[in-house]
């Protein structure tokens, strides 16, 4: 198994699931800032030109963070990654989409590449200070869904925290600091302890 990632971006979510899963795997970097997620070599592996993709055992491909960071903790059940009951379940689930559809990409991803989303490219300033304020906006609500605790769902650790973990990382983005997220912080903190986010920080290169 193979899991294409680039240094701190969202991959690294399913780069410290994997190490918590104990799957073997093997990472594959790709180089974002030199254009090599737009290489006919790794259109092969996922035509969005995005990270992070999976390629499994079974020869298929699976894109998208929050569908792999299920499927990982699904197959893997002894882990302990995600609840077993449906309502458990569904609130991960709730937690992932509101992660990728409106902290990531409809957050920092304007705030950093704010150029697609503007007709004109002076209009693009304002539009990543319009996107940081936005960004602020998730995080705050984020902060109201912890309710104080350190782990995303009361059952306790899950995929979702390491998904959070990620997106803790990039607050100083926004013009924040992450202490002004406290209970974000203390996620942070108690994730970036764990020996499988060690792991995976070290192979990326990351502190």
């Amino acid at each position: 198994m193979k899991l294409f990632y680039s240094p701190g971006a969202c991959s690294l979510a399913v780069h410290i699931a994997l190490h918590e899963s104990g799957k073997s795997f093997e990472a594959v970097r790709v180089n974002l800032k030199d254009g090599e997620q737009f290489s006919p070599e790794f259109l092969k592996v996922n035509p969005k030109s995005k990270v992070p993709a999976l390629a499994r055992d079974d020869g298929s491909i699976l894109t998208e963070c929050p569908a792999i960071l299920f499927w990982v903790a699904r197959t893997s059940p002894e882990a302990k990654l995600l609840p077993d009951d449906a309502d458990g379940e569904a609130r991960a689930l709730e937690w992932m989409n509101f992660i990728s559809g409106s902290i990531h990409n409809g957050g920092f991803t304007r705030i950093l590449r704010a150029e697609r989303f503007v007709g004109a490219p002076e209009h693009a300033p304002a539009a990543s200070e319009k996107a940081k304020a936005d960004t602020i906006k998730y995080l705050t609500i984020a902060e109201e869904m912890l309710a104080g605790r350190d782990t995303a769902l009361p059952s306790g650790h899950s995929v979702v925290d390491d998904y959070l973990f990620v997106i803790a990382r990039w607050v100083p983005r926004t013009g924040k600091e992450l202490s002004d997220f406290p209970a974000l912080k203390r996620l942070h903190d108690r994730v970036a302890a764990r020996e499988a986010t060690k792991r995976a920080l070290a192979a990326e290169g990351l502190a």
